[in-house]
């Protein structure tokens, strides 16, 4: 017996989205009390188009020197970064390959 039925159901398209790996570099976070080198706070806001989309904050103690701390971030092509308090070095920099994901 063959099967004539036709199948009315739209086909599922699947919204593959290319996003952005960055790396937040984050350098000489410290503080200085006395002689004493101690821990610090700094919050960094990542913009899109100069609105605030993200706000990421690190504490600890980075350096003085040395290569820093490193955070990985994927967002949408285009962020820009910057520090809310300017109490230590950041760098926002994009990886090479974009990272695809399903929307």
């Amino acid at each position: 017996m063959q099967n004539n039925r036709i199948d009315k159901t739209p086909p599922v398209e699947i919204n593959m989205q290319a996003n952005q790996r960055y790396i937040v570099t984050i350098s000489d976070l410290y503080t200085v009390s006395g002689t004493v080198i101690c821990g610090a706070k700094v919050e960094v806001a990542i913009l899109d188009g100069g609105i605030e989309v993200d706000r990421l904050m690190f504490s600890g103690k980075v350096g003085p020197g040395g290569t820093g701390y490193r955070r990985s971030y994927v967002g949408k092509p285009g962020l820009t970064a910057r520090l809310v308090s300017d109490s230590c070095g950041m760098q926002f920099t994009e990886e090479e390959a974009p990272v695809i994901s399903e929307a």
